[in-house]
């Protein structure tokens, strides 16, 4: 029976499952290989989305963690204009009084397409609130499963080896976005039948998600020599593994860029955006609970005691918004540069050294 109060969450790993149905469409710009690294990999990066690594498993946060007040913002602001139009009639019959039947006509129409779309508009714009702070994934490398954490609760449990992780593209608007999508195969070896995207897209080179895909695959299906690495090529972690986004770490967050000082600029224009839409973001995170992961997942993925590799929000640097918003000096940035690059340039290394010469392509 159709429910017009039910609330559909605006969950990430629920939004892709019709993009494609099969490995061979042509959506599928590139299926990425698990087992065989790339040796050109520019580098490897976790692109501000990693909560927790450990030797034990990698947690991420989901596609929608960048923009989590997005249709909360965009549905409240439909929903203010329809409900406006829908007062408009009201305002022309009160000034132009209630003797004409053309004004009444259009008014009644015009009231029954407002009240629908003010429904639709208000169901969108209570998609986020009162669910999950972010819906998690995780990669555990010792008992090769994933786990995605879904609304409600459920988490959808199933081996690393089941899925194909492919390079896919979409228009937003005018602009190309490229991500990365999870896929659970059908017995043919085509069909689709589950997918779920990785945090990030891009709205530039698709080589750079290489990057990021390299990063996850390492984590997985390389020694543990790797881990240390991987560890410190993160700056920093979203502080959301055991607490609730604050308000300013949600405007740092959307402002947040990768391109140095040269992205500064360019998000100093969007600031004003920024500090606008940081309040429906700080609402949806005050109503929103932070994930729980079930029992029997919290107990595979309990790390060793003394585990000598843990990356958190803990671990984040001191004024963790000058990496966020790259403001840091020249020695700070020399510094933490040369570590992480340093960690990047050591797994770049022993990718070459390991898979140079292969052909590493699907």
């Amino acid at each position: 029976m159709f429910n017009p109060f039910k609330r559909f969450p605006a969950d990430p790993s629920k939004q892709f499952d019709k993009m494609f149905l099969r490995l061979s469409d042509k959506g599928v710009s590139r299926v990425y290989s698990q087992k065989t690294g790339d040796p050109d990999v520019k580098g490897i990066y976790g692109f501000d989305s990693v909560v927790r690594l450990n030797s034990t498993y990698l947690e991420l946060v989901d596609r929608n963690y960048r923009w989590r007040e997005g249709w909360t913002f965009a549905g409240a602001f439909f929903f203010c204009l329809f409900l406006g139009l829908f007062f408009q009639p009201l305002i022309t019959l009160l000034q132009t009084g209630f003797h004409s039947i053309g004004i009444w006509i259009v008014a009644i129409i015009l009231w029954i397409v407002m009240l629908l779309l003010s429904w639709g508009a208000s169901r969108i714009m209570v998609s986020e609130v009162f669910f999950s702070t972010y819906y998690p994934i995780r990669f555990n490398r010792k008992n090769g499963m994933v786990y995605v954490y879904q609304s409600g609760g459920d988490v959808l449990s199933i081996p690393w080896q089941d899925f194909r992780f492919v390079l896919t593209n979409g228009k937003n608007f005018t602009i190309t976005e490229w991500a990365i999508i999870g896929c659970v195969m059908g017995d043919d070896g085509d069909t689709i039948t589950r997918t779920f995207p990785l945090p990030i897209n891009l709205a530039w080179d698709p080589e750079d998600l290489t990057m990021y895909w390299e990063f996850i695959r390492c984590y997985m299906e390389e020694g543990d020599e790797y881990l240390p690495d991987l560890a410190d090529s993160i700056a920093w972690c979203p502080p959301v593994e055991k607490q609730k986004e604050g308000w300013l770490f949600g405007l740092l967050y959307l402002s947040k860029q990768w391109l140095g000082r040269l992205g500064l600029l360019v998000n100093a224009l969007q600031l004003p955006f920024f500090f606008v839409i940081s309040f429906p973001r700080w609402l949806v995170m005050l109503t929103c609970k932070i994930p729980e992961w079930p029992a029997e997942v919290a107990a595979a993925c309990q790390p060793d005691e003394n585990d000598p590799v843990n990356k958190g929000a803990e671990h984040n640097p001191p004024q963790v918004w000058r990496p966020m918003l790259g403001l840091q000096g020249k020695e700070r940035y020399a510094r933490t540069f040369a570590k992480e690059r340093g960690a990047m340039d050591r797994v770049v290394a022993r990718l070459k050294a390991k898979y140079g010469g292969q052909n590493h392509a699907d």
